[in-house]
């Protein structure tokens, strides 16, 4: 009862201490603070912002801080807790790191935040650059202008390390007598307000999310029940700034020189000479022919809407994909959920990006195709509803979603292999499909669905390495980069999202593995994707692009093609991936039905063999032990 009361005490003598801090300022600054919002159209936090600055005539001021933590070299691990307070006492330090973010993603923002800035100006209004710690930053305005600030900003409750950002600027703008107001904002589809369940009670699975809300079935249709919960209409983009500015920038704005070229802004935030002159010679990250953030997201947008259904009837193999099999439907000539562009490298909508960063809202798409009664509105419907379960997954997992073993507590044995993990991250594990996909996303900062599950779950279920290096390389690299979708599918990908029931996803023999190469050179009979990204293997004869460890010696020879010498050897033993001759023949002639049969079929025995428990030495390599950490 006696600490109660000293903690009631001290809250009192805390807002006492705010109240008269703010008395003695006798002026008000509305602050608005962008973060995953960057865009003009369905803003929350903007149109508040203009609101309240207009109910008391008070002047507000933009910004957009970038703050060092999310994009400097660091362990893994919450950068916002470095003395890892907030963590379990027993957790055990990690041994490996990346960049938050690497100069590509930046350049990214950079061009998105001009976007802005010049949407922005036509308002007759501006965003200030600033950079540091906002919990550092924003106090400071209060006493640059020696007011009492109300900072409004959107609330990312699907990453802790933003929310302890949150909490930590709140608790210093009470202390300079002044106040945060977090909105939900417009980074899902729905609002907070109008859900049927609390946060951090969402439904157990997807289907189970979607018919919670409404959808009569997220895999085949749109279709909603009568009692659906809504989905609100995205507000429109205000047609003029009102509000007066305090008279002088923020203290340390970044100047309009350094904001607008791309090697200066790429030095102010830390990256080397060397990391700068990599950045701006590769694709990715710079505008998109002249324009870039919301300009860009919907130019591509609409761009997408023009097009029609694919009408390429050729079939493909599904492997392990999340498919339900609409694609098969006679009954009619287009299939809405456009299943066959997740077995294909280049995505669908190509909008991962813009949404990430928050160019373009989930409500405003869908509120888009509803008006236009686009025929692709059930495939992006169940796209959406993926990326709401993947958030409201994050709110509900917290932290456990970091975890080694996982939101489901998983006992896995993990290797510590340093070279291994190396290999992976390079593209140069022996496997072409897999070093593919990983030159792609290092030389891009995209890469496909498919591959990012497959390549994750290589490295965590076929070399049983610590899963978030991997998805930690994913946060350095990508270009989409989002918290909640990343490491919500690296946790499904490698099986610890939940509680198993003790079924084993390591098998010796490797089966799930070869059958997403089988599967891949279904789709790619060619080994087009391949030889794109993979030189070195372009001279191989088709039979063996997929997999060059069963190509006989003398035809090697023949070739001047040495593995080891040429290309790396498998970091799974040969004799290991020595599988399938014939079905990997037939599945490089053409994509079937029959073909989808049998790959349905070998799934079946896959998941059969998953059961059975394979040991480390089985499958090619020794194992280390690695302690959950928390």
């Amino acid at each position: 009862m006696a600490l109660c009361e000293s903690v009631k005490r001290q809250a009192e003598e805390k807002a006492d201490e705010g109240a008269a801090k703010r008395a003695k300022r006798s002026s008000r600054l509305v602050v608005g603070w962008f973060r995953n919002d960057l865009r003009l159209q369905d803003n929350p936090m903007l149109d508040a912002v203009a609101k309240r600055a207009q109910e008391d005539g008070l002047p507000a001021v933009l910004v957009y801080i970038f703050d060092p933590r999310f994009y400097d070299r660091s362990a893994y691990g919450r950068v916002t807790d470095p003395g890892f307070q907030q963590s379990i006492p027993s957790r055990s330090r990690v041994d490996f790191s990346s960049r938050k973010c690497n100069g590509r993603r930046a350049r990214f923002y950079l061009n998105v935040l001009r976007d802005l800035q010049r949407g922005l100006q036509e308002l007759g209004s501006e965003v200030h650059i600033l950079q540091g710690k906002p919990e550092e930053i924003l106090p400071a305005l209060a006493e640059q202008y020696d007011a009492s600030l109300e900072v409004l900003c959107l609330r990312e409750p699907v990453s802790p390390e933003w929310t302890d950002v949150e909490d930590s600027l709140e608790a210093a703008l009470a202390n300079s007598g002044s106040s945060l107001t977090r909105l939900w904002g417009a980074m899902s589809l729905y609002h907070e307000e109008d859900l049927p369940f609390k946060l951090g009670t969402s439904p157990g699975s997807y289907t189970g999310l979607a018919r919670s809300l409404g959808w009569e079935d997220v895999w085949t249709s749109a279709k909603q029940e009568d009692w659906a919960t809504p989905i609100r209409r995205p507000l429109p983009t205000l047609s003029s700034w009102t509000a007066k500015s305090p008279g002088v920038p923020p203290s340390g704005s970044w100047d309009t020189a350094s904001f607008q070229d791309d090697r200066k802004a790429l030095e102010c935030l830390g990256y080397s000479p060397e990391e700068v002159a990599s950045t701006l010679g590769q694709p990715g990250g710079g505008a998109r022919k002249g324009k870039g953030g919301e300009t860009a997201a919907w130019a591509r947008f609409r761009a997408w809407m023009s097009k029609g259904p694919e009408d390429d009837k050729a079939g493909f193999a599904a492997w392990d994909l999340p498919t339900s099999g609409t694609q098969h439907c006679k009954d009619s000539a287009v299939d809405a959920l456009q299943w066959k562009n997740l077995s294909q490298p280049n995505g669908w909508m190509q909008l991962a990006r813009y949404l990430a960063c928050g160019c373009i809202s989930p409500r405003a798409i869908y509120s888009e195709l509803v008006d236009k009664e686009h025929w692709a509105l059930a495939g992006v419907v169940h796209r959406l509803m993926w990326r709401e379960w993947h958030r409201f997954n994050a709110i509900k997992y917290h932290r456990r979603l970091f975890w080694l073993q996982g939101p489901g507590r998983q006992n896995n044995v993990w290797r510590k292999d340093p070279e291994a993990a190396e290999r992976w991250k390079s593209g140069q594990t022996g496997v072409p499909y897999i070093d593919a996909c990983m030159r792609e996303l290092n030389s891009t900062g995209w890469l496909a669905y498919k591959g990012r599950k497959t390549a994750a779950a290589f490295l965590a279920l076929d070399l049983w390495l610590d899963w978030r290096i991997g998805a930690f390389h994913f946060e350095e690299v990508l270009l989409d980069y989002d918290v909640a979708m990343n490491y919500g599918n690296w946790v499904t990908c490698v099986r610890v999202d939940k509680d198993y029931w003790g079924q084993n996803f390591r098998t010796s023999t490797h089966e799930e593995l070869k059958l997403k190469i089988a599967a891949e050179a279904t789709n790619d009979p060619q080994g087009s994707y391949i030889r794109q990204w993979v030189p070195e293997l372009a001279k191989l004869p088709t039979g063996y692009i997929h997999t060059p460890w069963m190509m006989p010696e003398a035809d090697r020879k023949a070739l001047g093609f040495q593995l080891g010498r040429d290309y790396p050897k498998p970091l799974i033993a040969e004799e290991k991936l020595q599988f399938l001759a014939k079905e990997l023949g037939e599945a490089q002639h053409e994509g079937t039905d029959e073909g989808w049969s049998r790959s349905t079929e070998t799934t079946g025995k896959v998941q059969a063999a998953s059961t059975s428990e394979g040991t480390s030495e089985a499958c090619g390599f020794r194992h280390v032990s690695v302690a959950e950490e928390h």
